[in-house]
């Protein structure tokens, strides 16, 4: 079952456009950036490093609300 994070989805899309596109810009494949996305592939510390450098995320609240959305701090 795949454990789509819709809020990072969304982070992705309104800052590159696509999904496709924000994996090129941080080489990734589409595929890569995809199963991330969707939970296929687990994600790594060094993934939510690189997709929150990708995406300017500049506080803990906000990489907070992208990356773990079901939780509350």
């Amino acid at each position: 079952m795949e454990n789509v994070n819709n809020a990072l989805r969304g982070e992705i899309v309104a800052r590159f456009g696509s999904m496709e596109k924000c994996g090129q810009a941080i080489g990734w494949s589409g595929r890569r950036i995809r199963d991330v996305v969707t939970g296929r592939q687990t994600m790594t510390v060094n993934d939510a490093e690189t997709l929150a450098n990708a995406l300017s995320v500049n506080t803990a609240e906000k990489f907070m609300e992208i990356f773990f959305p079901n939780m509350s701090i």
